[in-house]
């Protein structure tokens, strides 16, 4: 069946309603929601294969919810890391001033 088969995009709005009862009952942060967008946009892109293996549904809502998870555990990390890089920029910057503060005291007492 071609990948824009008539047939194929009803049952993706039903995987995406099955998605959707799963994403109910997480937290709602906004880092889900956005999670959800994705995977709606990516159930839709990828219908034909879907369609293809509705046998395997209960696998499949397992697995969203484990990358779901993965997905927001590898943004809280890039968090992590860019608040750390925001930190160590913050502190070259107070150095950097220190330092012309210092040669502009030491320059004007020439």
């Amino acid at each position: 069946m071609p990948r824009d088969s008539p047939a194929n995009t009803p049952y993706a709005h039903k995987v995406i309603g099955s998605i959707k009862s799963v994403f109910k009952q997480l937290p709602p942060e906004i880092e889900y929601i956005s999670l959800f967008k994705k995977y709606c946009e990516y159930v839709l892109n990828r219908r034909s294969a879907i369609y293809q293996a509705t046998g395997l549904l209960p696998i499949l809502a397992a697995l969203v919810v484990i990358v779901a998870e993965r997905d927001l555990h590898h943004a809280s990390e890039l968090t992590k890391m860019r608040n750390q890089y925001d930190c160590e920029i913050n502190n070259i910057r107070e150095e950097m001033d220190q330092l012309r503060r210092d040669f502009n005291h030491l320059t004007s007492h020439d």
